[in-house]
This record gives C-alpha cells, structure tokens and sequence, in this order.
C-alpha cells in the first residue's frame, strides 16, 4: 500500500492534535483535582464570641500563611455564639491548648481566622474543637466608636 503526501500530512496533525487535546486535559484535571489522591485535610470546630467579617471560604492562617478556609458556620441557638468549622490542608498537629482567633488584615484589609499555636503537650485531634479568645479591640473599632460619639469621651 503506498501513501501520497498529503496522506502522511494529515496522519502527522491528527496525532498532533490528539496530542495536543490529551496534554489539556491532564493540565485541566491537575488544576482542578480531577484525579488528585486523598488530601491531608483536617476539620476543627471554634466557638467564636462574633464572626463578624468571616463566611464560608474565609483563609484560615497560621503566621498569616493561608492553610486552609472556613467550611461552615451558624449561631448557635443556646449561647448565640458562631459555630464554625475549619478545613486546614496539611499534616499539622495542633497543640491541644491551641487557639482561633478572628483577625484582621489592617484597616482596610479583609479577616481571616489566625490559629495560634499553643505550647502543651498533648495535640488536639482532628474533629477537636479549638479554644477561642475574646476579640480584641481593633483600630476599625476605636475609629468608629471615636466618630459615632463625635470624640467626646
């Protein structure tokens, strides 16, 4: 059997292009995850006083290093307190007296919940609930409170 040219020609695109469809698809299941293994992901639960400025999605930071997001949150009916759930990606283990904080990124910046290591033996397992602190008084805060009572204090 002899082939012209032309048959050669197209033979060699289409090999190229299926090529070129199977390299877009292994780049677009890398980025989406389509075949990535079982992820690291730990879930921990916070009790926070007031989850003003977080919401589903929201960074969890260690040292202001994004390690994973909020999954979750809804008020508690009894203490009328934010229940979340934080997702964090990795193999961390946490020191059981560890604790989650609502912080800002400045005053014009986002929040974030910041977890802040603690020093205690024992690790705080995954499915475990975090301590909390009571927020602290922002400059956002101090600014406002300054402008809604025109200074006088």
């Amino acid at each position: 059997m002899t082939y012209r040219s032309s048959d050669i020609v197209d033979i060699v695109t289409g090999a190229v292009v299926i090529a070129l469809v199977a390299a877009a698809l292994v780049y677009a299941s890398t980025i989406l995850g389509w075949f990535s293994g079982p992820t690291d992901a730990a879930r921990y639960r916070v009790s926070l006083a007031s989850a003003e400025g977080i919401s589903e999605g929201t960074d969890v930071r260690i040292a202001g290093i994004p390690v994973g997001h909020v999954s979750w949150l809804t008020l508690n009916p009894e203490t009328f307190g934010a229940e979340t759930e934080l997702t964090v990606e990795g193999p961390y283990q946490f020191p059981s007296d560890s604790l989650a904080v609502v912080s800002s990124e400045g005053l014009l910046g986002g929040t974030y919940v910041e977890i802040i290591p603690g020093t205690a033996s024992g690790t705080l397992a995954p499915g475990g609930q975090f301590r909390t602190a009571e927020p602290e008084f922002s400059i956002v805060d101090l600014l406002l409170d300054r402008l809604n009572n025109n200074g006088s204090r």
